[in-house]
C-alpha cells in the first residue's frame, strides 16, 4: 500500500442533490447531511483506515499517560519526545512525528488518515494551549500538567469531541471544496471568495456544535474501559470507539438537518 486517495465523488443522484442544494442556497446543515450521504461509499473503507485507527489509538494512549507516575516518560514510550524547555509547536510536531512513524511502518498513508492525523494534533493543541505559563517557556512538566485533564472523564470528552469535530469538518471540506468553487462568481451562490469562506466557516461551527454529542459518550467510554480492561485498553476496543464516534457525528448532523426543516 502507498498513499491512498479518497478521490472525487461520482456524479451520482445524491451528489447532484448536494450540488443543487448549494446552488439553491440551502442551510449548511442540509448541505453537510447531504454530503455525508453522498460520500457513504467513499467512506465505506474508512473504518479500517490505518491513519484513522492509529490516530485514535494514539489519542487514547496519550490520555492514558496522564495516570502514569512519570507522564513525560510515558509519552516518550509512545514516541512523543519532548525537550526540557519546549513549546506548543514542538509538542504538535512530536505528536505528528510519532503518528507518522506508526502509519509509515504499516505503509498505510491515505488522504483520510492525514485528516485524522491533523485532527489529533489539533486536539492535543486544544488541550494544552490555554493551560501553559505565559511568561516563560513551558517545560516538560508543564506539558504533562496541561495534558492531565485529558485523562479525566470530562477532559477526555472534550479531547475526543475536538478530534471528531475536526475529522468531520475536514472530510466535508475535502468533498465540497471543488464543488463550491464552481458556484463562485456573479449570479452564483457565492458572489465573492469571502462569502464562500463564510459558508465553510459556518460548516466548521456546525461540526463543533455537533461534536458536543460525543463528549459524554467519550468520557463515559474511557472510564468504563479503563476499569474493565485494567487501564490497558485494547486497539480493537479503541477502533470500535473511534468508528462509533464518527457514526454519532453523522447521525447528529442528519438530525440537525431534519430539525432545520421544521
Amino acid at each position: 500500500m502507498g498513499h491512498s486517495r479518497i478521490g472525487t465523488l461520482p456524479a451520482t443522484r445524491r451528489w447532484k442533490e448536494v450540488v443543487q442544494l448549494i446552488a439553491d442556497g440551502a442551510d449548511v446543515s442540509k448541505v453537510a447531511e447531504a454530503t455525508l450521504k453522498a460520500a457513504e461509499l467513499a467512506f465505506a473503507w474508512v473504518q479500517e483506515d490505518v491513519g484513522f485507527r492509529e490516530a485514535a489509538n494514539l489519542m487514547v494512549q496519550i490520555a492514558q499517560t496522564t495516570k502514569d507516575q512519570n507522564p513525560t516518560a510515558a509519552l516518550a514510550k509512545l514516541g512523543i519526545e519532548i525537550s526540557e524547555n519546549t513549546s506548543v509547536a514542538e509538542v504538535a510536531m512530536a505528536v505528528g512525528e510519532a503518528l507518522d512513524q506508526r502509519v509509515n511502518a504499516q505503509r498505510g498513508r491515505s488522504d483520510f488518515g492525514e485528516m485524522a492525523g491533523k485532527a489529533l494534533v489539533s486536539a492535543v493543541i486544544g488541550q494544552i494551549k490555554d493551560k501553559l505559563p505565559t511568561l516563560f517557556e513551558p517545560t516538560r512538566d508543564d506539558i504533562a500538567g496541561a495534558l492531565r485533564s485529558a485523562g479525566q472523564e470530562k477532559g477526555f470528552g472534550e479531547f475526543a469531541s475536538h478530534f471528531f469535530s475536526r475529522v468531520t469538518g475536514d472530510s466535508l471540506d475535502y468533498f465540497l471544496s471543488k464543488t463550491l468553487a464552481t458556484k463562485l462568481g456573479e449570479g452564483q451562490r457565492f458572489a465573492t471568495n469571502n462569502q464562500m469562506a463564510e459558508f465553510m466557516g459556518a460548516m466548521r461551527t456546525l461540526c463543533k456544535e455537533t461534536a458536543v454529542i460525543s463528549k459524554e459518550y467519550a468520557g463515559g467510554w474511557l472510564s468504563k474501559h479503563r476499569f474493565e480492561e485494567g487501564g490497558n485498553i485494547s486497539r480493537e476496543t479503541i477502533g470500535g470507539f473511534a468508528w462509533y464516534g464518527m457514526q454519532k457525528m453523522r447521525a447528529e448532523l442528519a438530525m440537525r438537518a431534519i430539525e432545520h426543516e421544521h
